[in-house]
């Protein structure tokens, strides 16, 4: 193809008719990021805007390619996830709407086209509603069911480059998993260098040496629990330390990113991709909407030789866990306590399990480095625009945080996720810009329809939850007083409020969601729910418990009317779900508007720990 210098498009305004009407401006492309587990003071860039240093209060950090996202675009350093779970998380995402609207409260399935509360995803309002072709690669995250008769996954994206399995049948990967779920057995599969193949299940043989084989050659540290053997090779947990069986790009991760880069090299053609699907390359006549979803640092928390050699000589501050503190957790943060306990593990495992983590992290920014890179030089090669949406992890993850690690807490280490919108736009999303009003995980949604120029304030888009991430840094929409959200995979029924100043939870139902007892908060007192308060101007590392105190009690019951009103009352979703979608909903809907952005509450002055 020839190309044209790049001065004559200019030379051709000089020359055509001015009665001919400007040419319309083109739609960007878009590509959106997700991490997976990744806790927001992984990034260098993140912690200077919070606290003005380089480093998380753990210890040392390497994000340059993310610090280099921050720069030229800009980032929304309070946004908050809808539930610190895979699943629910991405369905908010991909919908724009918060988990009581989803019904999507742990792993179900996505309601089915046709159902009441039923609403399009991300990639289909991009495609149907603005001509979008859709793309994906990696983790999705999603459990969606659109056709009641056939009960089979609908196909959101137009082309799927792959996630683990795919890429797993041509050995492009370092570790993959199955469960058989009659047995119950588990099987975990780790890809060497040198085409070895090594084969962990969780019923091994008694005389076997696998284990302790793989074991050794990657260091594995896996999560045991007290009174279960730690002995490496022995301990069946999920693994959260170790080294890579692969090197740099040969991991999953690297295949994801290597699987993007070069389905952007064949615009206009049709190719067999790296994993050896045939697809169609970019049609340059039409927009570009790129989801790739990063496995890491989910667990197993491998990361390749050359990462964990540069954090291997940093000592890592581990996290204080009080008496006092445990003794004033509610019993669902006890249940918490019993899953994900952290006390039990030596001062050695507790530096590899967040050296290997922060590790991984610095890994993967350098697969977000190459990745938007590719797509900016894709898009300016085609003369379009373009816009880069990165969310630092679908949710957080504890690092011996209150004792504990992993996820599912109502916690601002599990729940804080930042978000950089970065765009050839200068004007809709500025360069090296902080925005430090609240902001949520349903916000993109209406960002991405905004940017392809769908106009959100129409009707049918009533439905979105979020707002348009350009009017936020603007200033043209009003700030949100707080955030909300439902960590309940685990924990069982719970829902939290987060100001500026404060966050409340508690709990909202006897058990777990199953369309009844809807109302059952509503006529409990305070200390049957299972409450916890936070004065976050004095206590920003959640340790004091103050849900008993009474000073606090006029806000308390402010933050608790106001959740109960929007998780509880304002359009609630419960589905009792199957494969092939639900067959019985229940709706709770005795608050109608409750969730419009306003929380007045009492002016109180802060008190000393």
């Amino acid at each position: 193809m020839k190309v044209l210098p790049k001065y004559l498009p200019a030379l051709l305004c000089m020359v055509l008719p001015t009665s001919l009407k400007a040419a319309e401006p083109k739609a960007p492309n878009i590509l959106w990021v997700i991490t997976d587990d990744q806790r927001w003071d992984s990034i260098n860039a993140f912690n200077r805007m919070v606290h003005d240093r380089d480093d998380s209060a753990l210890g040392k950090v390497m994000s340059p390619n993310v610090d280099r996202l921050a720069k030229m675009g800009t980032t929304y350093i309070n946004t908050y996830n809808q539930n610190p779970s895979c699943a629910p998380s991405r369905t908010s995402m991909h919908t724009g709407r918060y988990s009581h609207r989803t019904g999507v409260y742990g792993f179900e399935y996505y309601n089915p086209k046709g159902m009441e509360h039923w609403h399009p995803l991300v990639p289909q309002v991009m495609r149907d509603a603005a001509g979008y072709q859709t793309v994906t690669v990696g983790k999705r995250g999603i459990r969606y069911v659109e056709d009641l008769k056939k009960g089979e996954p609908s196909k959101l994206y137009d082309v799927d480059l792959g996630y683990r399995k795919e890429f797993a049948t041509k050995k492009l990967i370092d570790w993959s998993n199955e469960t058989d779920w009659k047995t119950k057995e588990k099987t975990e599969t780790f890809y060497f260098e040198n085409g070895d193949v090594a084969v962990w299940t969780d019923k091994p043989e008694p005389e076997s040496t696998t284990h302790r084989d793989i074991a050794r050659k990657l260091d594995l540290f896996r999560d045991y629990r007290p009174g279960q053997s730690s002995e490496k090779g022995v301990a069946d947990g999920e693994i959260i330390g170790g080294v890579n069986p692969q090197p740099g790009d040969k991991t999953r991760d690297g295949s994801f990113s290597i699987s993007l880069i070069d389905y952007l090299k064949h615009p206009d053609q049709k190719f067999t991709t790296v994993n050896g699907k045939k697809v169609a390359g970019p049609a340059t006549d039409k927009p570009l909407f790129v989801h790739c979803g990063f496995d890491f640092p989910h667990t197993p928390v491998l990361p390749p030789e050359e990462f964990r050699k540069m954090f291997s000589g940093f000592t890592y501050d581990v996290p204080e866990f009080s008496s006092e503190e445990l003794e004033n957790f509610p019993p669902q943060i006890q249940k918490l306590y019993k899953t994900a306990g952290s006390n039990h593990y030596t001062s050695e495992e507790k530096q590899q399990m967040i050296s290997d983590y922060f590790a991984f992290c610095a890994y993967g920014d350098s697969l977000v480095g190459k990745t938007v890179d590719a797509f900016i030089e894709y898009s300016e090669s085609q003369q379009r625009p373009w816009l880069v949406l990165y969310v630092c992890g679908d949710h957080g993850w504890r690092l011996n945080e209150h004792g504990m690690i992993k996820k599912f807490g109502p916690f601002d280490t599990d729940l804080k996720d930042p978000i950089i919108v970065a765009s050839s736009d200068k004007t809709k999303f500025p360069a090296d810009k902080v925005v430090t009003d609240l902001t949520t995980f349903v916000d993109m949604s209406p960002t991405f329809f905004a940017a392809a120029g769908i106009d959100i304030s129409k009707p049918e888009y009533d439905y979105l939850d979020g707002r348009d991430l350009a009017l936020v840094a603007s200033g043209k929409d009003t700030p949100r007083d707080y955030t909300i959200a439902e960590p309940t995979p685990v924990i069982g029924p719970c829902a939290l409020i987060r100001t500026k100043d404060y966050k409340f939870s508690m709990k909202i139902r006897p058990k777990n969601i199953d369309g009844k007892n809807i109302d059952w908060a509503l006529k409990q007192d305070l200390d049957k729910v299972d409450p916890m308060f936070f004065d976050l101007r004095v206590d920003p590392d959640e340790t004091h418990n103050l849900a008993a105190d009474p000073y606090y009690r006029p806000v308390i019951d402010a933050m608790r009317k106001k959740l109960q009103d929007i998780v509880l009352g304002d359009g609630r979703v419960e589905v009792k779900w199957s494969r092939a979608g639900g067959d019985e909903v229940v709706l709770s809907n005795f608050a109608p508007g409750a969730d419009d952005g306003i929380l007045e509450l009492p002016q109180l002055e802060a008190k000393t720990q």
